[in-house]
């Protein structure tokens, strides 16, 4: 028999559908820098589209550069969710399905004093940076808000979950390590793309945004909640 998850999905949801023209896999995570407090968050997401992809990766840390990894249109995808693009690579492993998952990258980055450079050329400071990043569910997973009808018409399906991270990232000057809460979202069937909507009035926000190789700018900001602490807000 196969195991049912609440809202009817089976573990080999949390794999590729290779029957989707497009699959996207996004996980965030964020606190505060455990020497001063100042809010810090990771992400990670990737987007498959037959044998080509997008892969984004940032760091955001109050008060410093926005880090930056982008692979955007990539053919070197390997078995699994793993790709090596000249120079860099990067790995998503489904340890335990609605469980557990292990991300990491080695690659180079930018530092981008703007963020919003990112939405162009991303012109910043060349820097070498290796994510590892255990995140772990503490929900079960939903219907996306937007994706609510598992039977809809243009064939999209898909799920978020709360969880909670576990975060080394190794810098030029040092391991920067942390947890807190998480979440992450899998959809398939069309791109993960957010409804657009007000972005939180915090003064604290920390921006993280990036492009898709479609040409569409997404804007991420990192603030602090009345009621979760530290998380992100997405639109575009």
């Amino acid at each position: 028999m196969t195991d049912l998850v609440p809202g009817g999905w089976t573990a080999a949801d949390e794999r590729r559908h290779t029957d989707a023209p497009v699959e996207a896999w996004w996980w965030w995570g964020s606190s505060t820098h455990p020497d001063t407090g100042s809010l810090v968050g990771v992400y990670v997401g990737f987007e498959v589209r037959g044998r080509r992809f997008d892969y984004w990766a940032g760091l955001v840390r109050e008060g410093e550069p926005y880090l930056y990894v982008e692979e955007l249109d990539g053919t070197d995808l390997r078995q699994g969710l793993e790709i090596k693009p000249a120079e860099m690579w990067a790995g998503h492993e489904c340890d335990q399905p609605f469980r557990q998952w292990s991300l990491g990258n080695e690659a180079h980055g930018v530092l981008l004093d703007d963020p919003t450079e990112a939405w162009g050329r991303a012109y910043g400071t060349p820097v070498p940076v290796t994510f590892d990043v255990e995140w772990y569910a503490t929900g079960d997973p939903e219907p996306l808000a937007d994706h609510a009808s598992r039977s809809a018409s243009d064939g999209r399906d898909g799920y978020r979950q709360d969880g909670e991270v576990d975060v080394r990232v190794e810098l030029l000057e040092g391991v920067l390590a942390f947890t807190g809460p998480g979440e992450r979202v899998h959809v398939w069937g069309a791109p993960y793309l957010t409804t657009s909507f007000a972005m939180p009035n915090d003064t604290r926000g920390v921006r993280a945004p990036y492009r898709r190789s479609d040409g569409l700018q997404i804007d991420q900001v990192l603030a602090t909640s009345p009621t979760r602490g530290s998380r992100w807000w997405v639109s575009r």
